[in-house]
């Protein structure tokens, strides 16, 4: 498969016409065509379908903090995504939100990783200084790395048959973000890595979420202390299982 025959789906808000703009003039200058998909949001999401979508009893477990109806959303526009690639049966696909900036090398870690089928995912935009555990060749002195720490961003990624079947057999219901739970990778038994150096990037838009307030508020002294545990357990077992993968 090719890098112009990989699905490409952009998540986006029907009434966000300048990030649409924006998102179709850079795929058109990486030479790639992609299917609109309309984000959810979560506000407007009837009780029904909220209750199949977030568990509170699983985020109380899982989190230290509610989700916000922007989260809520986000997770439910990807999972959406997810279950399009399932029902279709596609190989693997290339996902974007409409707030990332496309690198000129995109199209070639597409169709290197096309060629390969050692992972369920694939980060395409992260932190701007990565430590990876590992480091694997991949095109055109990209490498395909494995994370000591799996960054928190999901603008743009790859994501394999196998790994959305992974998801979406798991999925719903939810209780974290879904960057989050992204992080927790091994709970869904994710073969997770990332192709440095990143072909995507945050624009300015990434500033603003369109998808109804994703930013969560501040916290109080003691949800404070809840996400202080939740950091450490969730480092405990990140050094667990990254030893395992290794």
């Amino acid at each position: 498969m090719n890098a112009a025959a990989m699905p490409v789906y952009v998540i986006n808000m029907p009434s966000a016409a300048q990030r649409r703009r924006r998102m179709q003039a850079a795929l058109q200058a990486v030479g790639l065509q992609a299917e609109w998909v309309q984000a959810v949001v979560g506000r407007e999401l009837d009780a029904q379908t909220l209750d199949a979508l977030y568990a509170p009893r699983l985020n109380r477990r899982q989190f230290y903090r509610p989700l916000t109806p922007g989260e809520i959303g986000c997770y439910a526009s990807h999972l959406k995504v997810w279950q399009l690639m399932v029902q279709r049966g596609q190989p693997c696909a290339l996902v974007l939100e409409d707030d990332v900036a496309l690198e000129p090398a995109l199209p070639a870690v597409l169709q290197a990783l096309a060629l390969r089928a050692d992972w369920d995912m694939v980060k395409l935009v992260g932190r701007d200084n990565e430590a990876p555990a590992q480091r694997l060749p991949l095109a055109g002195g990209a490498e395909l790395v494995r994370y000591r720490r799996v960054p928190s961003l999901t603008g743009a990624y790859a994501i394999s048959l196998e790994g959305a079947r992974k998801l979406t057999q798991r999925l719903p219901p939810f209780g974290r973000p879904v960057d989050v739970d992204l992080r927790h990778h091994w709970e869904f038994g994710l073969r997770m890595f990332g192709a440095l150096p990143y072909p995507a990037r945050l624009n300015e838009d990434s500033l603003v979420s369109t998808i109804d307030g994703r930013n969560a508020p501040g916290l109080s002294l003691v949800p404070r202390l809840r996400k202080l545990r939740y950091q450490l357990r969730y480092s405990w077992y990140n050094h667990f299982f990254s030893r395992r993968s290794s």
